[in-house]
């Protein structure tokens, strides 16, 4: 019987990248099946980031900055649509929590992991609290946007 084409995309978070790497090293043959799905969704394109994460997790010597910068593809560059979608993404967030991330000199992906994912109806990948205002996934839930856990992720994409 033939396998089925898994068609969800996912876009990942900078923290969830870092945590994962941080908590299931790629060195360590026991995790050697979630590095192995990682790949087969970048190489399915189903697993993308935004090029804000880059900025974030690249500058690094660690596996993940490492990882990252052997699979830039899957970081996506901003487009017309993009830009659209995080004028209505800033709408959603508190205007005090904004102006004080959007002037910070540190890139700031969220809303654009946000964007990322309305433009290609995509579930997010984060570690982020999924209660709290102006974080990720309640943000995301205003555009009817699901998020996970990485620990979810792995259940979803069958990691046992």
């Amino acid at each position: 019987m033939a396998q089925l084409k898994l068609e969800q995309v996912y876009v990942i978070d900078a923290d969830a990248l870092i945590n994962i790497g941080r908590w299931y090293p790629r060195d360590m043959k026991i995790f050697e099946p979630i590095w192995a799905k990682l790949e087969e969704l970048v190489d399915e394109e189903l697993l993308i980031s935004h090029y804000e994460v880059y900025r974030e997790v690249s500058s690094g010597y660690d596996y993940i900055s490492e990882w990252c910068k052997k699979h830039s593809r899957i970081f996506k560059d901003v487009d017309d649509e993009q830009i659209s979608i995080f004028e209505k993404v800033r709408e959603v967030y508190d205007k005090n929590y904004w102006d004080r991330n959007i002037t910070n000199p540190n890139p700031w992906a969220d809303p654009w992991i946000i964007a990322l994912a309305v433009q290609n109806k995509a579930i997010i990948v984060t570690n982020e609290n999924k209660e709290k205002p102006n974080r990720i996934p309640s943000v995301a839930r205003a555009f009817g946007i699901n998020s996970l856990k990485p620990i979810e992720f792995f259940k979803e994409i069958g990691i046992q």
